[in-house]
C-alpha cells in the first residue's frame, strides 16, 4: 500500500482538501481534526528542538502542544480520565497508547514539520516521521521511561483500553496469577504491533486468532525470540532485553490462557 493511498484510508479528506489531517476521536466520533496549515495557524505553533531517539541527533521541528490540542478536543478536564488512555493510530497499523497521567507532563508536542527541510527528512530505517509525529522536548521523556514516540499519525482517540481492547482480556485469570501478570507485560510492550484475538495493533500478527502461538512455537524458541528478535532475522520487531525470565514464562501463560478460553488448538 502506497503512503497517498493509507493517508486517504486513515484520515478521510473533506472535499476541496488535500491534505492530511489528524483527526481526534471522541466516544465513537470525530471531535477534532486538523491539518499541518490548520496548527502551523495555532497561537502556541513553535519550533523546537529534541534528541530524536530514531535519528539519534538533535532535530527541530514545528509543533503545538499535545496538551493543548487535547483540551481543544476533549475539552478541560480530559486529564481527570484517571481510567483513560490515550490511543496514537499510525499509518503502518502501529497503536501506541499511553495513560492520561503521562499526557499531563509538559513536553509532549505534536509535530507538523520538520524546520530544517522543506519536507520530511527520512529516517535511517527510510520511513517519513510525517504527516504527524509525537516528540517530547524533556530529556527525561524517552522511550525506555514510558514516553511514546509514535510517528506518521493519522488519528487520536481516548478510551479506556480494557474497553477499547476486551477480546484481549485473559478473562478468569486473577491479576496476581502469571497469566494476568503477563498480560501486563503484553499491554505495555506488544500490543502496540500485535493484536490478540481481532484486538491491538496490526503490524505484527495476530498471537492468537486463528492458532494461540504457544500453540505452534516452541516457547524455547519464542523466549529468546522475543528478547532479542534482530540475533534471528532482520525485522521490524524491536529487541525487548528488559523483559527478564520471570516476565517471559509470564507471557507464555497469557498465550496459555488465552488460546484456552478462545478453544484455538
Amino acid at each position: 500500500m502506497t503512503i497517498f493511498l493509507a493517508l486517504l484510508l486513515a484520515a478521510p479528506l473533506r472535499a476541496g482538501d488535500s491534505s492530511p489531517a489528524l483527526v481526534f476521536i471522541s466516544g465513537g466520533k470525530e471531535a477534532l481534526r486538523l491539518t499541518a496549515e490548520d496548527l502551523a495557524k495555532r497561537p502556541g505553533a513553535r519550533t523546537v528542538e529534541v534528541r530524536d531517539p530514531f535519528y539519534k541527533s538533535l532535530k527541530r521541528y514545528k509543533a503545538v502542544a499535545l496538551k493543548d490540542l487535547l483540551t481543544a478536543a476533549y475539552g478541560g478536564a480530559w486529564s481527570e480520565n484517571a481510567l483513560s488512555e490515550v490511543f496514537f493510530d499510525a499509518l503502518d497499523g502501529y497503536r501506541s497508547h499511553v495513560k492520561v497521567s503521562v499526557l499531563m507532563n509538559d513536553g509532549g508536542m505534536l509535530a507538523f514539520a520538520d524546520a530544517d527541510a522543506p519536507d520530511w527528512r527520512p529516517m535511517p530505517q527510510g520511513a517519513l516521521p510525517g504527516p504527524f509525529y509525537l516528540v517530547w522536548t524533556g530529556p527525561e521523556q524517552t522511550k525506555e521511561k514510558g514516553f511514546p514516540w509514535p510517528w506518521q499519525l493519522a488519528r487520536v482517540k481516548m478510551a479506556v483500553l480494557e474497553d477499547e481492547y476486551p477480546r484481549a482480556l485473559p478473562h478468569g485469570a486473577a491479576p496476581d496469577s502469571a497469566a494476568g501478570r503477563g498480560w501486563t507485560t503484553f499491554k505495555r510492550s506488544c500490543l502496540s504491533c500485535h493484536s490478540m484475538n481481532g484486538d491491538g495493533g496490526t503490524v505484527g500478527p495476530d498471537l492468537n486468532a486463528p492458532r494461540g502461538i504457544t500453540r505452534y512455537q516452541d516457547k524455547r524458541f519464542l523466549k529468546p525470540f522475543i528478547r532479542k528478535a534482530s540475533s534471528y532475522r532482520r525485522t521490524k520487531m524491536p529487541d525487548f532485553e528488559d523483559l527478564g525470565p520471570a516476565e517471559l514464562n509470564e507471557l507464555m501463560a497469557y498465550f496459555d490462557h488465552m488460546s484456552d478460553i478462545s478453544g484455538t488448538k
